[in-house]
């Protein structure tokens, strides 16, 4: 079962399903994580930093390498919302913020589009 361990203020480990993203892990298990497009990899807030286990994850598809290149960010940054957990042990750092991101008012993009 893939695991991910989230390295902030105090380390939170948590076990989850294969497949599951870290944004999806991190809001089942009450883990601060910004995510203002609500998981459509249209915004970047909420990315994390890939401090080990990068190969556990999925890999970057060009939609994700083109929202962070449009923030000037690269690896180990990812999208939490599209970096999902295949196997094996991640931990990621939640960057800090020094204010909460403005809320998105991109609409959310159709499945399959």
């Amino acid at each position: 079962m893939p695991k991910v361990v989230f390295r902030d203020k105090k380390a939170v480990s948590i076990e989850v399903g294969q497949g599951t993203s870290i944004l999806d892990a991190a809001l089942e298990h009450g883990v601060p994580l910004y995510h203002t497009c609500g998981g459509n990899c249209s915004c970047s807030t909420c990315r994390v930093l890939v401090l080990k286990g990068a190969e556990n994850l999925s890999a970057m598809d060009p939609a994700e390498a083109q929202i962070l290149d449009s923030f000037d960010l690269r690896a180990p940054h990812r999208l939490g919302c599209q970096a999902q957990l295949l196997g094996g042990e991640v931990e990621v750092e939640i960057p800090l913020r020094s204010r909460e991101p403005r809320p998105n008012k991109t609409p959310p993009v159709p499945k399959g589009a």
